[in-house]
């Protein structure tokens, strides 16, 4: 295992520096449909030991700090196929140096949703606790330009 320090401006991992606003506009996600299929993600289907539900079950937010129009709602599609919840996905800009998935230290079981989303999708490089600029919500992922959907 390799410990790698990265740049945390203000004390928060990847947020803006002093003075800078960030901003997020609203753009609601569809509705997810209440039908469950079974998926054949290579992710397990962990619980979380502090509240017994599945990290799928953990809702998500995704937010785009790119300049590709309409990624966050193509990231939160994919997400949704691979048996995540998105509750809602919009535009972002802050100083976010990678994609990272932030998760709500106070809410049960966000933490383990966060990783259980990393290992499904490396793409996301990063997992740490939100910092205050960020929406409320148990896992906020926050796409940066070296995300793929690949």
């Amino acid at each position: 295992m390799a410990i790698v320090a990265l740049r945390e401006p203000n004390g928060h991992g990847g947020t803006a520096a002093a003075g800078h606003t960030s901003t997020l506009s609203s753009t609601a996600a569809p509705t997810p449909s209440k039908s469950k299929t079974p998926t054949t993600s290579s992710a397990p289907a962990t619980t979380s030991a502090q509240s017994g539900a599945r990290v799928k079950d953990v809702p998500l937010i995704v937010l785009n700090n790119t300049t590709t129009t309409g990624l966050a709602r193509q990231a939160a599609q994919r997400f949704e196929s691979g048996g995540w919840t998105v509750t809602h996905y919009d535009n972002y800009q802050n100083n976010i140096m990678s994609t990272c998935a932030y998760y709500d230290p106070a809410e049960p079981g966000a933490k383990a949703a966060a990783e259980a989303l990393q290992a499904q999708y490396p793409t996301i490089k990063r997992v740490e606790p939100k910092f205050a600029e960020l929406p409320s919500g148990p896992v906020v992922v926050v796409l940066t330009p070296d995300y793929s959907a690949g």
